[in-house]
């Protein structure tokens, strides 16, 4: 009993203890959020930062997010201690020339985009032991050393496009045990060794997303084994697609590079491809038979603004008839493109589309094209020929205007070159026939009672008798 009589009692104040302690350290919380967002030297002023409460997942516990955004900060500027349950700070489009370097075991996304810093040192990140996200896109960075990213186990996301990055460490990402989106795109001076990048980085087989657009490569090796999902290759100066590409990719950029043509080799090893994105090509003319059969998984393709396209093989998807086995694609798109006209034996793959974009095409509507303007979807495509529906929808001209000439076209060319050559002919025949001919005299029969005779005048005589 008398255990029981402690225990009564000692239960009550274990609780006012700690409900006393809570209360002072949401009264210290409170304390460090205010210097930190609103300091004495930025106190009514505009340069303060924009602090908030949430419910983080994944069972609402208590989150502080901050907003920094566009305060014209230096480091100097900021406190490095950062408030407790603080989830998300954002330092965008500040003035910062070097990374803080902030203490926080709950920071979760940190932004530095938008800034000036120019290198990235040893220890910048390794008291963010929690941070999943790290932005430092737009940046002016140009070296790194080799232990940048060390102390991050938990980052998931890590984006470094649009800096000056030449050559970087061997193995610098090797710490980023989790990583699972690199952004590198736009270090126009970047380029890739002869091995691989996986083996010259130090990248972990959980990466789903590469992005290395505007990175001036020529070539590149990745693992056929690694696990990648997505790649993006946009504005290099590739003339082929890579042979050696994870066969796990289930999307594909590559987009404004040098291919002229696309052949059966260049998707051989695209066999897992859903998406592929293959626009604004600068020099891309054709699209040949069977380029692209291998990726039959395909569910989305797009050509668009590649105005260099003229030709699109009828069996570019492979042979095609109604009885073939339909094909998992369901939008296309050749939208700012110069094909003029499409193959009819593409029209089974056609009608299973949910969305074919023509927009922009200089179409021939003839008898040739009158079976696109049957399809059940809308293209969007106009004619540019003939002249008299010149501009109307495919969908809208009616269907007696898509006629085709009997004979061929040098046919009609030479009956028009022959008519005008006899009309030449008979104009100079009938000139020559009016005009007086040079060097021959007119000669007339002169009889006594012509009027032509000749008259001889003799003196009256007998007006002079002598």
């Amino acid at each position: 009993m008398a255990r029981l009589g402690v225990m009564t009692f000692a239960l009550p104040l274990l609780l006012l203890l700690l409900a006393t302690h809570f209360a002072r350290t949401e009264i210290i919380d409170a304390d460090e959020a205010d210097r930190f967002c609103y300091p004495e030297s930025s106190k009514n002023s505009r340069r303060s930062c924009e602090c908030s409460n949430v419910s983080a997942s994944p069972w609402g516990m208590r989150a502080l997010r901050i907003d920094c955004s566009y305060k014209d900060y230096r480091v100097s500027d900021l406190s490095v201690v950062l408030p407790l349950y603080i989830d998300t700070l954002d330092l965008s489009w500040n003035a910062l020339d070097s990374v803080p370097i902030f203490s926080s075991d709950s920071l979760h996304q940190l932004n530095l985009r938008h800034n000036n810093v120019s290198q990235l040192v040893a220890g910048n990140f390794k008291q963010l032991t929690s941070l999943r996200e790290l932005y430092l896109g737009w940046n002016s960075i140009g070296q790194l050393e080799a232990s940048t990213f060390e102390g991050l186990p938990h980052l998931q996301v890590l984006d470094l496009a649009h800096n000056n990055l030449h050559s970087v460490p061997s193995q610098l990402f090797a710490p980023l045990l989790i990583l699972g989106t690199l952004d590198i795109s736009w270090n126009r001076r970047f380029n890739e060794s002869s091995t691989d990048l996986y083996t010259e980085l130090g990248l972990n087989w959980k990466l789903d997303t590469l992005r290395l657009d505007a990175c001036s490569l020529s070539e590149i090796h990745l693992p056929v084994n690694a696990p990648l999902k997505e790649l993006s290759l946009r504005r290099n100066q590739l003339k082929r697609i890579p042979s050696q590409l994870p066969e796990t990719l289930l999307r594909l950029d590559i987009s404004d590079n040098l291919l002229e043509e696309l052949l059966p080799e260049d998707t051989a090893n695209l066999t897992q491809v859903r998406q592929l994105f293959i626009e604004d090509m600068p020099v891309l003319q054709r699209v040949l038979a069977n380029a692209l059969a291998p990726v039959d998984l395909l569910e989305t393709l797009s050509f668009q603004n590649s105005r260099q396209l003229t030709h699109l093989d009828p069996e570019a998807f492979g042979p095609i008839s109604p009885s073939t086995k339909k094909r998992a694609l369901r939008s296309l798109s050749f939208r700012g493109t110069m094909l003029r006209s499409f193959n009819s034996t593409l029209a089974p793959l056609f009608t299973q589309l949910a969305e074919l974009d023509l927009n922009g095409l200089p179409l021939q509507c003839d008898c040739e094209l009158v079976w696109l303007k049957q399809l059940p979807i809308q293209t969007n495509g106009r004619c540019y020929k003939p002249t008299r529906i010149r501009g109307m929808l495919v969908t809208s001209a009616r269907g007696d205007a898509f006629s085709c000439d009997t004979w061929p076209r040098w046919a009609y060319g030479m009956v028009v070159l022959t008519l005008i050559a006899l009309s030449a002919v008979g104009i100079y025949l009938i000139v020559m026939g009016l005009r007086p001919h040079r060097g021959v005299t007119m000669r007339r029969k002169v009889g006594a009672g012509s009027p032509y005779a000749r008259v001889t005048i003799e003196p009256n005589r007998q007006e002079n008798p002598h």
